[in-house]
């Protein structure tokens, strides 16, 4: 009896209306309330979600629907069976334990999808930008010959518009102000997603904004791409390889000093990338020479010494041997090499 005493008096008994409140944390009740929550937001009628579910692999009917979130008048719902709510997580797209929750937790996973919309949208709008701005510096680039504003004003010409609009166009194309515009709203929308964050949770890649806005581990990527990978494809393949790293090049505001050799192989001339490569490096050197202002700038400029020493081959020699090459620790050696390679893959991301 004692020992019964002293457990109740630690373990005290729940207030009704603390129980009532854990009776309906889970319950079927729940699943037809977020049954109807989820075909609301949807806008899905009752036949709908039945061949919803009927696709999912559980054959239901309209009128099993309508049962099960429309109660009778004693308050008794048609009973739902496993296979069924089973269905309904997988067409909802949510964790099975997720169904019998109360229905302001849909609200929530609502709202927690929204912000997944969100960064993942932002990342394609952000790649399909960066094809707008490739698109326009080509365009930039060819018609800052004579011959090339000519031949266009002639096609126009022929399609019986007017000289003046034609001239107008191109001016606007060529247009400094427009262009930096342009850009200006790229990196605007790149900044915001990378404070975002993943969209899988709340907590961006890294604490340290500048070390996930660093340059390095971008122009490398580039480099690679201009003294590697253009030269070792078939001409007919690199504009497909270049779509991949358009967020790249104009990231790093590199998109102008490429184009010529973008427009040549997109046009199935090969071109030298010599220049590219020359300007990728003075960036680099430029960062490797700067004076660190804290770790993180002492880190980032190591990381471009190094890129720049190894110049895409994989040293052999064992980090303590390479960190004493260059005069640093061995653990500053291995911060530093992470930020070089960090987003090393291709593609989009």
């Amino acid at each position: 009896m004692g020992d019964d005493r002293s457990t109740s008096s630690e373990q005290p008994e729940l207030s009704p209306h603390h129980r009532e409140h854990d009776v309906r944390h889970y319950s079927e009740d729940n699943v037809a309330l977020r049954l109807a929550w989820e075909m609301r937001r949807r806008g899905w009628s009752q036949e709908r979600m039945a061949q919803e579910l009927t696709n999912a692999g559980c054959p239901t009917h309209q009128s099993a629907i309508s049962k099960i979130i429309n109660p009778k008048t004693d308050g008794n719902r048609r009973t739902i069976s496993v296979d069924e709510a089973i269905a309904m997580a997988r067409v909802f797209g949510i964790p099975l334990e997720e169904l019998p929750l109360p229905p302001e937790s849909g609200e929530g996973r609502d709202l927690h999808d929204l912000t997944r919309t969100i960064t993942h949208e932002g990342r394609n709008t952000t790649h399909q930008y960066a094809q707008y701005l490739l698109a326009w510096a080509r365009l930039r680039h060819r018609l800052s010959s004579d011959d090339s504003r000519t031949a266009y004003e002639d096609f126009l010409t022929a399609r019986k518009i007017d000289a003046g609009t034609a001239r107008h166009a191109i001016t606007f194309w060529l247009d400094a102000s427009s262009w930096q515009h342009a850009t200006t709203a790229y990196q605007t929308l790149h900044h915001t997603l990378q404070a975002m964050g993943t969209g899988h949770d709340l907590t961006p890649p890294t604490q340290d904004t500048r070390e996930r806005a660093s340059r390095v581990p971008d122009l490398l990527r580039l480099r690679d791409l201009f003294t590697s990978r253009i030269p070792g494809t078939p001409a007919r393949v690199v504009p497909d390889l270049i779509y991949h790293f358009a967020d790249l090049l104009v990231r790093t505001a590199m998109l102008e000093t490429a184009v010529p050799v973008i427009d040549s192989y997109a046009r199935g001339i090969p071109h030298p990338a010599d220049d590219v490569v020359a300007e990728i490096d003075r960036r680099l050197q430029e960062i490797a020479d700067r004076k660190p202002h804290d770790r993180a700038d002492y880190l980032e400029s190591l990381a471009a010494r190094i890129g720049l020493r190894h110049q895409g081959v994989q040293p052999q020699e064992p980090v303590l041997e390479l960190a004493a090459q260059l005069g640093v620790p061995a653990e500053d050696y291995r911060e530093a090499k992470k930020i070089s390679e960090r987003h090393r893959e291709t593609g989009v991301r």
